[in-house]
């Protein structure tokens, strides 16, 4: 099994590769880097984002008529929204193995602070990895250093750890050999 990461136009250019690296590193999986063959529907004007859902269906219909088996994970750089919440880093849905992160609120540039590449690969790799963990069947942790820990904001985002706590990876190990059996 490998964890397919299609790299949308949107996203910043140069930095799949690492990120692919780390992500593959955290999961102990393959993550291959793959242009973005879907089109990007759901975006609403009058709010200047996409719907998060939409993406994720248009990805699930792609995953089912291509056959893939794999996981998709897409990463844009189109802000994203879903019916509820204002604004999102990602979205996941374990059942049909797809997920989707944006950078726009990932990107310094956003807040209006001095661009960082280093933060925007720590913080697309935390958030990445958490929208796959979901995939895997891990739920939010209560442990605020931990991958699957929920962020509400971005310094929550930077307070946790490129990690998974002790009870999360263990959960995620048992999803993995089930997988790959």
């Amino acid at each position: 099994m490998d964890l397919l990461i299609f790299w949308d136009s949107g996203a910043p250019e140069g930095l799949g590769l690492p990120v692919s690296r780390l992500i593959g590193d955290l999961f102990s999986l393959p993550a291959r880097i793959c242009p973005n063959l879907v089109i990007l529907n759901g975006y609403v004007g009058s709010r200047c984002q996409t719907d998060a859902r939409t993406v994720l269906d248009s990805l699930q219909i792609f995953r089912q008529r291509q056959g893939v088996a794999d996981p998709i994970l897409l990463v844009c750089g189109t802000d994203l929204f879903t019916e509820g919440v204002t604004s999102l880093f990602g979205l996941a849905r374990p059942p049909s193995q797809v997920a989707v992160v944006s950078t726009a609120r990932l990107e310094n540039a956003f807040y209006g602070l001095p661009e960082n590449e280093d933060e925007l690969i720590d913080r697309l790799v935390k958030e990445s990895a958490h929208e796959i963990g979901h995939l895997f069947s891990l739920g939010h942790c209560t442990d605020p250093e931990c991958i699957m820990y929920a962020p509400l904001t971005l310094d929550d985002l930077d307070r946790k750890e490129r990690r998974f706590c002790p009870d999360c990876r263990s959960i995620l190990d048992d999803a993995l050999s089930q997988m790959i059996l």
